[in-house]
């Protein structure tokens, strides 16, 4: 007799312990007690038994290491890579690193060895989002006082073409379809959500305040999953946020970007106050995981 049971794992930033956590029972076990002190990021490819772990060496040099439960040996990716993000299945990895004449952008596969260099540009610069089979998204990193961009990277034969631009403090999440991006517009009263339709070439405004950092699309890819603050303090967003100046206590909805309809699902000030990032869902889409900012705890919160 078997019983299946979900399950999320995590890396503990102090050590890079990797543990699984049953979410019937809350109970959790150690899988991995390798150390590696001072972890500021963890991706998983989509077995969950391959992980590259990011960190600060003792010579103050970006460090990316990449590793498989129960192998003998891991590998180390180049150092100083700026900005990493997994493919939709998780199965292969796309990365940054600045160089003289600006940064390289190179794909790699989980358990090969094999590069390929897909990107050069004379400019540093950039956040990458591989959301889709359509290519890999790359925003110029934001700030309130300049307007960002964004472009499409097409992998196959490496050209870039602009989306959309002229945003101040453009920050960007992009659907799995490749129809709609979630961005987030620095404005004076704070950062302002807006959704633009690809296809179309439109703009919708949500009314709200928050930052698509702080989101997570649904399976439908018209729906979205949002971590929005209550109270919005000054306008130099997202800078002051990144920076650590301002701490959101957050509400948690849900938003129909075709029809604007929105449901609120928890509040965060009611019970213990978070400033959630890093969203993501079950396959089933019954449960909402997030860190809360504040103190990097992993919490999970239950929408059906």
């Amino acid at each position: 007799t078997t019983e299946i049971a979900p399950s999320v794992r995590y890396v503990e930033k102090k050590n890079g312990h990797i543990y699984k956590m049953f979410l019937d029972t809350k109970s959790k076990e150690k899988i991995s007690n390798s150390t590696i002190p001072g972890i500021h990021e963890a991706l998983f490819d989509k077995s969950g038994n391959s992980v590259i772990y990011r960190y600060l060496s003792n010579d103050k040099v970006i460090s990316s290491f990449m590793a498989t439960l129960g192998a003998p040996q891991g590998e180390f990716l180049p150092q100083n890579i700026i900005n990493l993000s997994l493919s939709p299945e998780k199965d292969k990895f796309f990365y940054l690193v600045k160089n003289e004449n600006g940064s390289n952008g190179t794909i790699g596969t989980f358990g090969e060895t094999k590069r390929d260099s897909v990107f050069v540009s004379p400019f540093t610069e950039w956040l990458p989002e591989w959301t889709n089979n359509k290519g890999i998204y790359l925003t110029t990193k934001p700030s309130y006082i300049v307007n960002g961009s964004i472009f499409l990277l097409n992998t196959t034969n490496k050209t870039l073409s602009k989306v959309f631009g002229g945003v101040p403090g453009l920050t960007t999440l992009v659907n799995k379809s490749g129809t709609l991006i979630l961005y987030g517009a620095s404005t004076a009263k704070g950062p302002e959500l807006a959704v633009f339709d690809i296809n179309n070439n439109t703009t919708k405004n949500l009314n709200l305040f928050g930052l698509p950092e702080k989101c997570v699309w649904s399976t439908d890819n018209i729906s979205v999953y949002c971590a929005l603050p209550n109270l919005i303090t000054g306008n130099q967003y997202p800078d002051s946020w990144y920076q650590g100046l301002i701490s959101f206590d957050d509400y948690f909805t849900k938003i129909n970007t075709q029809t604007g309809d929105k449901i609120t699902i928890a509040n965060s000030s009611n019970e213990i106050p978070v400033d959630a990032t890093s969203l993501f869902l079950d396959k089933t889409e019954n449960n909402l995981f997030f860190t809360n900012k504040k103190d990097y705890t992993l919490w999970g919160l239950k929408l059906k």
